[in-house]
């Protein structure tokens, strides 16, 4: 039988977060920070305190939107090729997007990233099995602000033909990103290829342009993840229920949104939980707490018949060390344990901000590791062997067996693509004494090998158009 799956939950304590979810949402509201966003929600029959810029979010309109949006829907790859069904079946896993900085695998430090360091991250995604979903790894530093993931779309569509995830807090850079995705997939909303995460903002609002940006998202048809983050002890409770009610509110009001805006959308219920070490005056997401409430989100997402997300490898050390190990694996098990749909953050560490190409492989062995624990072990008349075993008796060898040979290859054991396996002395022969120098060699290996995605050259040129409309608009250009 399979692993069973974990919960932390029970039935009653789901209820008092749902209930207490829907009277903050009835009674408290949200605040909006967009006026046309308001004016809508105003006439599509929700209360609004203009005063206060708060929307009000009655049971009714929550348990409609509950209905209309759908449990499950279809995402395709670049070419147009359907490729998983989010909300059923095993987790799917995506690499990390918005970092900053890069940790230089060749020098060992942390820099800027580039253009070219995000063509890389992707290219390695691309190859590497156990990744299903490419980010936006990076917001490049030598691209104008404003258009650095308009930069990072183009890198990720040109180099990998995965589906993507990313993340934007702004309409008109949304509107961008689906045009050049409509350049190569023109009718995007009946294939789409991508995720648009969208987040309020701690506690309980939604800024102007992530408030707009749903509109965006929904009236295109796009399949959207609607994430809350909220800091326990600084924008939520410094309580795990607290911080779940509050993040449990937020969630379900972009789901209430969104399904007056466009009934049916495709909504991921998306949590990436972050905790807070008053001692340091720093956020954290490593943590055996957060581990605990990426459990708690699936439960909650299935409460309400929902694909539910999380992000994980999470890690909030700083470098390839044992603190970063454990902590990424722990994030990875609890997340796909817990039953969520789409686990997100491969390659990413020091809390979210730095990406290491070495990381990426070593996140796709955890991975491949925890699928296979998933799995759990098949138990038949076939798998016992009971025949073999009599035949073969006491002092006997299975080298030969027929057993042996029949599954070597049937996936019974994981064949790892990084760990190391073997004895003391082969392993200082072969300097494989640090799993972070055979991590750097696969990197060099997927790098050296020419490029096995690409888009025709009126995409290219299309997107390359939209940046450089978009751009001509920026203040001071």
């Amino acid at each position: 039988m399979k692993l069973q799956q974990a919960e932390v939950l029970s039935k009653n304590d789901i209820y008092l977060i749902h209930q207490a979810s829907a009277d903050i949402l009835e009674n408290t509201g949200v605040a909006v920070f967009s006026r046309k966003m308001r004016d809508y929600f105003d006439q599509a029959g929700l209360r609004v305190d203009e005063e206060n810029r708060r929307v009000y979010i009655h049971r009714a309109a929550l348990e409609k939107a509950l209905k209309t949006v759908p449990a499950h829907f279809s995402l395709y790859d670049i070419s147009g090729e359907k490729q998983y069904v989010i909300g059923e079946g095993e987790p799917l896993y995506a690499c990390g997007h918005n970092a900053v900085f890069i940790l230089d695998m060749e020098k060992n430090l942390r820099r800027e990233s580039t253009v070219e360091d995000v063509e890389r991250f992707v290219k390695i995604a691309h190859a590497l099995p156990d990744i299903d979903l490419v980010g936006l790894p990076l917001m490049p530093q030598d691209t104008p602000p404003a258009s650095t993931l308009l930069h990072a779309a183009r890198a990720s569509f040109r180099f990998s033909s995965k589906p993507v995830f990313f993340s934007s807090e702004s309409a008109r850079v949304n509107a961008a990103i689906f045009d050049m995705a409509e350049s190569i997939i023109p009718h995007l909303r009946e294939k789409p290829f991508l995720v648009s995460q969208l987040s309020p903002t701690s506690p309980l609002f939604w800024e102007e342009g992530a408030a707009e940006a749903l509109l965006e998202v929904c009236r295109r048809g796009i399949p959207l993840a609607v994430l809350p983050e909220p800091m326990a002890g600084v924008s939520a409770p410094y309580t795990l229920a607290g911080l779940l009610a509050v993040h449990n509110a937020e969630c379900l009001s972009g789901i209430v949104f969104s399904q007056l805006i466009q009934p049916g959308t495709p909504v991921v219920y998306a949590s990436s939980w972050t905790g807070y070490n008053m001692k340091r005056n720093s956020a954290v997401i490593g943590t055996a707490e957060t581990d605990i409430l990426r459990i708690a989100g699936a439960q909650m997402a299935r409460f309400y018949r929902l694909p539910s997300h999380t992000t994980a490898p999470n890690a909030d050390s700083h470098f390839h060390d044992e603190q970063n190990a454990w902590e990424r694996t722990l994030s990875t098990f609890c997340s796909a344990m817990g039953g969520n749909h789409l686990i997100v953050n491969a390659g990413m560490f020091a809390t979210g901000l730095t990406v290491s190409l070495e990381q990426l492989v070593m996140d796709a062995e955890i991975i491949g590791m925890i699928r296979r624990l998933r799995q759990g072990m098949d138990v038949t008349e076939k798998t016992l062997n009971l025949e073999e075993i009599q035949a073969t008796g006491p002092q006997g060898s299975y080298l030969m067996a027929e057993s042996t040979l029949a599954n070597l290859r049937s996936g019974e054991f994981y064949e790892p693509r990084l760990s190391v396996y073997d004895n003391y002395e082969r392993c200082r022969a072969d300097s494989r004494e640090d799993v972070l120098i055979s991590a750097r060699e696969q990197v060099r290996r997927i790098l050296a090998t020419p490029p096995a995605w690409g888009i025709s050259a009126h995409a290219e040129e299309r997107m390359a158009s939209i940046i450089q409309d978009f751009e001509k608009d920026l203040p001071g250009s």
